[in-house]
């Protein structure tokens, strides 16, 4: 099950599904912020996005509260310290800072939201995890193929 709060991320969605034939596959317009499945999943995995909600601790929580006791939620975000002196020497804080400013928090903060941005680093995005009632996080950097990314891998506890 994917979602998505544009209906054209879901159409495209849906083409791509229709091309491979599959058929395990759904999708649905949907705010995750206020997700209540039907029936709780294994894992949850969120792709590049926590950064650019309007509600991140909503969404957060809402994946934790989505999975079974012990499932698994697998985040995979952008690969900063939460401190800015940190960043210098990382040869994408300078696209991250300004893409972010230009596009995550623009999106977020045209929302009401957090404007928590890109930038938010792994700091923050650990004490998010612990507040959403995620248990120990284990963090990967960089992401295996992507320099700029770092997976995040936590569990609701059982």
């Amino acid at each position: 099950m994917g979602y998505d709060l544009s209906e054209d991320s879901i159409q495209r969605g849906w083409a791509e599904v229709r091309e491979a034939r599959l058929s395990n596959v759904t999708f649905e317009v949907a705010d995750v912020a206020e997700l209540e499945p039907d029936q709780p999943f294994d894992a949850v995995f969120a792709f590049d996005t926590i950064h650019d909600q309007a509600k991140p601790a909503a969404v957060l929580r809402g994946a934790h509260d989505a999975l079974v006791p012990g499932g698994t939620f697998f985040m995979m975000d952008l690969a900063l310290s939460s401190k800015l002196e940190d960043n210098i020497a990382n040869p994408y804080a300078r696209w991250t800072y300004s893409s972010s400013t230009l596009h995550c928090m623009t999106v977020s903060l045209a929302e009401g939201g957090a404007g928590l941005g890109g930038a938010w680093g792994w700091q923050t995005a650990k004490r998010m995890l612990a507040e959403a009632g995620f248990g120990e996080v284990v963090a990967h950097r960089p992401a295996p193929g992507s320099e700029r990314n770092m997976i995040y891998v936590t569990h609701r506890p059982s």
